[in-house]
């Protein structure tokens, strides 16, 4: 009986202490309920967070704290827009900026992104995830390097060498040996080799050798194999030079020129006689960086033979390479082909002309005189420049061609991989890229009026603002850095000059033109002004430059933008606001 008794005792006090623990944990402070909440955030128990903040809310309906952790924690769980619109609700969009709260915010936007159903908010979260320099975006590109759109995982494929991370490497390893898309292969070959994996020479040597490679997959992997060595010796090099595989011995080429080997220079003469075209063309380009003192007198002869080559591109490279030791000989060869029916051929003659300088002088003021060819005379003007002597006959070559040439154009390095030569573009639409010929036409032009800026034409200017009303497409960051690049400081008095222009489009291209090439501030005021009156496309343009910037006074106006109707606009401001709170 005493024992019946002291056991009901003891469940009674047992019941009485869990009671008293309730009502303890229902009477805790606020401070104790944010460090719970805190403490479930950080075990990345974002469920259990949620509903700590919905019970703790209604006890401490007045709490900061509280707030705050509450629209976090529905971020985390992947509800951005419920977590904006308790972030208005609590006011706190009215308050300091809250630096870990506009983090949350925007990264909720971006991974509920990562697999919306839109293919192009995908790209968009991607590239948004890619921007933020942030360890989150290795685990989005790993995802889309697993994705069943073949269009997203060589996005992913190209965006991962900038994050090296051992997750990106291995995945991409195995994409080398299993995937079966050719560009995707091709974004993969090209990221190893970036990242300099000197493990993948054996594989890389077989996609160089195996007769099912396409000419891009093989180039490709040849300049990835060049960027895993460091030393070759005259075994392995002999080996390449006697292969039976083409590409193989063009690889030996690339070596010793990435090298600088001149010790190794009686190798590259041996494929002086290679039967491939694209091999000799290699070998006659890694003598000419050697230089022609280290050459036998074989070699040199063989070189001079070669300016009589059946295959244009030899013997125009070959009557490039002797140019100074032989000059007749270049500029009868030059001749030949510069007056030639083919197209392509006097386009690369007209190119080389210009870079023989004052040898080609006389041979090259009748060619600018007499050609009906506007591409043989832009190309012998881009030949010319930085070959010595006045070059303002040469500028003004140029800028009639920017002038007047309306079909697109394109640079084309399929001759000589050497020599960009001006052409006619051939460039055919991508699906997964809209306007890409019109793309392609606008950097070139883009690279020949940063030429005329940098030799100081005096029309460069009007030049610059017609580029900067050009509509169908916005200023890219590659663009928009070499414009500047080039054309230092004048590049950007005249920019600045442009902002105030009355026409607004071309106040937001130089104010974009500002802001993605030299991270200018002044830029934000017009961009910010402008983003409500452009176009779509415009305003992707506007947010990925107020998130280059970088700049913390542009973090109210990005906000704002989260509630955007546009899945698009959404995501690209949430990248950009990222970026905004790192800087």
């Amino acid at each position: 009986m005493k024992w019946t008794v002291f056991l009901f005792l003891f469940a009674s006090l047992q019941a009485t202490g869990q009671t008293l623990s309730h009502d303890k944990d229902l009477f805790a402070t606020e401070t104790q309920s944010i460090k719970r909440i805190h403490s479930h955030l950080l075990i990345r128990d974002y469920s259990s967070a949620l509903l700590e903040c919905e019970e703790s809310i209604h006890a401490f309906p007045d709490s900061e704290g509280i707030k705050r952790s509450y629209v976090r924690a529905l971020a985390e769980n992947g509800k951005d827009d419920e977590a904006i619109a308790k972030w208005k609700l609590f006011g706190l969009k009215n308050e300091a900026i809250d630096p870990n709260l506009v983090e949350a915010l925007a990264w909720g936007v971006l991974n509920r992104s990562e697999n919306s159903p839109q293919f192009v908010v995908n790209i968009a979260s991607l590239m948004s995830a890619y921007y933020t320099n942030d360890i989150r975006a290795v685990r989005m590109l790993f995802h889309q390097l697993n994705s069943s759109n073949a269009l997203l995982r060589a996005m992913a494929a190209q965006l991962s060498p900038r994050y090296r991370d051992h997750l990106l490497i291995d995945e991409l390893i195995r994409l080398l040996n299993n995937e079966k898309v050719w560009f995707v292969r091709l974004e993969v070959i090209k990221a190893l080799g970036m990242m300099e994996i000197k493990e993948l020479k054996e594989p890389l040597k077989r996609i160089v050798t195996h007769s099912r490679t396409t000419a891009e997959e093989k180039g490709v992997a040849i300049a990835s194999l060049v960027n895993t060595y460091e030393s070759i010796g005259d075994e392995e090099l002999s080996k390449l030079v006697h292969s039976k595989r083409s590409g193989l011995r063009h690889l030996a080429c690339q070596i010793v020129s990435h090298l600088d080997l001149h010790e190794k220079v009686s190798f590259v003469e041996l494929l002086l006689d290679d039967p491939n075209s694209d091999v000799r063309i290699a070998a006659l380009s890694t003598l000419y960086f050697m230089g022609l003192k280290s050459l036998s007198p074989s070699a040199l002869t063989k070189i001079i033979d070669l300016t009589e080559d059946s295959h244009p591109p030899v013997a125009l490279t070959a009557a490039w390479v002797v140019s100074n030791y032989a000059p007749e000989t270049a500029l009868q060869v030059v001749r030949k082909w510069v007056y030639s029916s083919d197209e392509s051929s006097r386009r690369l003659a007209a190119f080389i002309l210009g870079r023989i300088g004052d040898n080609g002088k006389s041979l090259s003021h009748e060619v600018l005189k007499v050609s009906p060819d506007p591409f043989v005379k832009a190309n012998l003007a881009l030949g010319g420049i930085g070959q010595g002597g006045k070059v303002d006959h040469l500028s003004d070559t140029l800028y009639t061609f920017l002038a007047l040439r309306k079909g697109k154009v394109m640079w084309d390095s399929s001759q000589n991989p050497l020599f960009q030569i001006l052409a006619p573009s051939s460039i055919c639409h991508v699906p997964q890229v809209p306007e890409y010929p019109a793309m392609i036409d606008q950097l070139t032009r883009l690279d020949i009026l940063e030429m005329l800026m940098k030799l100081k034409h005096p029309k460069a200017i009007d030049a610059v603002k017609s580029f900067l009303t050009h509509q169908a497409l916005g200023v890219t960051y590659a663009a928009s850095n070499a414009l500047v690049e080039e054309g230092g400081e004048e590049a950007l008095t005249i920019l600045r000059t442009l902002m105030r222009e009355e026409s607004g489009t071309v106040r937001i291209q130089a104010a974009l033109v500002l802001a993605l090439a030299g991270k200018d501030v002044e830029a934000i005021d017009v961009l910010q002004k402008g983003y409500f009156s452009s176009d779509r496309e415009m305003k992707v343009n506007i947010l990925g430059a107020l998130g280059y910037i970088g700049d913390k006074t542009s973090i109210p106006f990005l906000m704002n933008l989260l509630e955007e109707p546009y899945q698009i606009l959404k995501v690209v401001a949430a990248s950009a606001l990222i970026q905004c709170v790192y800087h």
